[in-house]
């Protein structure tokens, strides 16, 4: 009995002794924030390939407002522009108000929040770096890319990235190959970029790039942004599609080599290889690089969380009827009564700008200028009034989109205010998307720049998703800049929120010529 007590404890104590020597072997890895290392009184650990923080990191390291919910077990974690929502166990993350995927779910451990920093971290802006001899993370803040020759010359074999100035569209001429989108941003996740520019695009990212076997490449994303045509060019012929405001996943991005991932694609008379990038890092911009025969034609087709580029002959390709010019006005509704949609930005956990002069934010101005102008507009008797959001509540975009769809809106109207980092910066902006909301906007634009006062900023064509996604004539309203103190003063003042009111209404009964 002595001997098996012996043998049963030699061999804990070799157990005890190689579990030691293994956890030696593998210590928490360490955190870097450029170049200054990040002390945590919990130990970072590594789960699936990826590093989990405690959340106290992301606050007071890394400087990120982060907000927990016990009830839910939801992590909140935003800066100025991008706002990420987690739930302990959840592998749908929601990143301004879309879902992205993660391989590697928050977990509590030891009662303590832990988060993956780098799927994090890049969702909000930072580089990273993995030194595996030394088991440490290096994180650091992004600086802007800078233009580089294309590495990619004629003849050559090794896989590039083009780059703009650099290769023209057909090897004559001096046109670049960087596209303009002619798209903008929507205002609805964060602050406007220059002001004498268009705000920046909301972020959509891409989560997998494939090609099917029936010559389609399959783009699964959320909330991507299409460029208005690729760019063709030649030796060896290619087409170029640049997604503005667009990265791609983590985990897409860990498997890039040399920054890119490409794939050849052998005895197909279509496409030779294919070939996807983070092409800019400011402007964000994904690039996707098709590699074609030389009687290859494309058609690209765009649903909700899926872009598909079909390949054919060229003879082939389908040729669009031309568009009809739209009309001016709306014709009469078939019941006499116009139904228009009043769309409260922001709400609930997305409260817009912010007046840090006041202290109040965007979504109250929203709301209380939306419910005013929802009470105004049901007094005439041939409109009938619905509300994207009625009290502070988060409406996903699409859904308001689809909101507004289903009513068979006649007349779509979303109510802002801007922001900028200068307080400086004032007016009064009006946007639209689609030409058949040209009309609308320039006379919404007329009555509320007369009501505002303010500097005028003019009508702007942007891409926001409320009045891109709808179809019926729709604009966006920017009344003033919250980041302006004087501005916002008066915008949150209830005189100048009747004179906005009282604008609107001018404008819809003068593009629906009501009395």
């Amino acid at each position: 009995m002595k001997k098996r007590l012996s043998i049963l404890l030699l061999m804990s104590m070799l157990f005890t002794l190689f579990a030691s020597v293994g956890h030696a072997a593998s210590p928490p890895p360490k955190l870097f924030l450029n170049g200054k290392p990040i002390i945590s009184d919990v130990e970072p650990r590594i789960v699936e390939g990826s590093t989990l923080v405690p959340l106290a990191v992301l606050s007071e390291d890394l400087g990120y407002e982060v907000d927990w919910d016990g009830t839910i077990r939801k992590v909140t974690v935003k800066d100025d522009s991008t706002q990420i929502e987690m739930i302990i166990g959840e592998s749908a993350v929601l990143v301004n108000g879309d879902i992205v995927e993660t391989n590697v779910k928050p977990q509590l451990i030891n009662w303590r929040t832990m988060v993956p920093v780098r799927f994090v971290g890049q969702l909000l802006g930072l580089d990273f770096e993995w030194k595996e001899t030394e088991r440490e993370v290096h994180m650091f803040d992004k600086q802007p890319e800078q233009p580089k020759p294309d590495p990619e010359q004629p003849g050559t074999d090794q896989p590039g990235t083009e780059q703009p100035g650099e290769e023209g569209t057909n090897g004559e001429g001096s046109e670049t190959d960087t596209p303009d989108t002619g798209e903008t941003d929507k205002p609805d996740e964060g602050e406007s970029t220059d002001p004498e520019q268009e705000p920046q695009l909301e972020t959509g990212y891409i989560s997998s790039i494939s090609l099917r076997e029936d010559n389609v490449i399959h783009i699964t994303n959320s909330g991507i942004h299409l460029p208005k045509a690729p760019l063709q060019l030649e030796e060896p012929r290619r087409l170029v599609f640049d997604f503005p405001a667009t990265s791609y996943i983590p985990d897409l991005m860990a498997g890039f080599v040399n920054g890119q991932t490409g794939v050849k694609v052998e005895d197909n008379p279509h496409i030779t290889g294919y070939r996807f990038s983070q092409f800019s890092a400011d402007p964000l911009t994904a690039r996707l690089v098709l590699e074609i025969g030389e009687d290859t034609g494309y058609v690209v087709k765009e649903s909700r969380g899926l872009v598909e580029i079909a390949l054919m002959p060229a003879d082939q390709v389908p040729v669009p009827e031309p568009e009809p010019d739209p009309e001016p006005n709306l014709p009469e509704p078939d019941d006499g009564v116009f139904d228009i949609v009043i769309d409260a930005g922001h709400g609930g956990s997305d409260p817009g700008s912010e007046s840090k002069s006041l202290n109040r934010w965007e979504k109250e101005f929203n709301l209380t200028v939306a419910l005013m102008l929802q009470a105004e507009l049901e007094k005439l008797d041939n409109v009938r009034v619905h509300m994207t959001r009625t009290d502070d509540t988060y409406i996903a975009l699409l859904d308001r989109v689809a909101f507004a769809e289903e009513k068979k809106a006649d007349m779509f109207i979303s109510i802002h205010a801007n922001s900028y980092t200068k307080t400086s910066v004032s007016g009064t902006e009006t946007y639209f998307e689609r030409e058949n909301s040209k009309g609308l906007a320039e006379i919404m634009h007329k009555h509320l720049l007369g009501a505002t006062g303010f500097n005028d900023r003019g009508v702007r064509q942007a891409a926001y998703k409320v009045i891109k996604e709808t179809t019926m004539p729709a604009v966006l309203l920017e009344s003033g800049y919250l980041s302006n103190p004087e501005e916002a003063k008066k915008l949150f003042d209830k005189n100048k929120q009747k004179d906005i009111v009282q604008a609107i209404v001018k404008g819809v009964k003068e593009y629906w010529n009501l009395k």
